[in-house]
């Protein structure tokens, strides 16, 4: 029920589409009947609860975040985006290129350079959230798939082929409340 996406212009990373704020128009897809989507570490065992229940676990906060975080991308909304990341947040794009940012304006300047090229019209990713779970108390990793399966149109006429990435999100609570630590993208055959 999840989605995420993010891609990478020529140097630029750009995060798209999760869900749109009208369910009537929403283009993600279910997180699908996985097992292992949600899964809680039992902090008195070291191991894969039983009794811990995953609504009672850092998953459900951290779910909610990358919801929140998907609907802002799809919105190409760069102040909200950088709002649900931690001040010092680190992206490696689909290319290997790390991005820190130093302060919250860098994030929102960050999102502004890749959504100016986008036509917004015309930007639909589908997001799934494959696997999500709680490796601390305070930490969360999420992997998202996020598929173009009509593409990119860009301003100007260019236009991205149809792609999918899958996105390693990092999730941590800090005194503020859960952010957005850290976000890997990955490219990979369209699924």
């Amino acid at each position: 029920m999840n989605k995420l996406f993010l891609c990478t212009l020529p140097s630029i990373l750009l995060f798209t589409y999760f869900g749109y704020s009208d369910w009537s128009k929403r283009t993600s897809r279910p997180s699908g009947s996985n097992g292992y989507a949600e899964r809680s570490l039992d902090w008195q065992t070291d191991g894969l609860s039983t009794t811990n229940p995953v609504s009672k676990s850092p998953v459900r906060p951290a779910r909610e975040l990358i919801e929140r975080w998907c609907t802002a991308y799809g919105d190409l909304n760069e102040k909200e985006l950088a709002a649900l990341e931690s001040p010092d947040v680190e992206i490696v794009d689909r290319f290997g290129d790390l991005h820190v940012a130093k302060q919250q304006t860098d994030e929102e300047r960050f999102w502004a350079e890749g959504f100016e090229m986008i036509r917004r019209e015309d930007f639909h990713p589908v997001w799934a959230i494959e696997e999500i779970r709680s490796t601390r108390p305070d930490v969360v990793i999420v992997h998202a798939d996020i598929s173009y399966s009509g593409g990119i149109s860009l301003k100007g006429g260019d236009y991205i082929p149809a792609f999918s990435e899958i996105h390693t999100f990092i999730v941590s609570r800090d005194k503020a409340g859960w952010r957005i630590a850290g976000h890997d993208i990955t490219k990979r055959a369209l699924q």
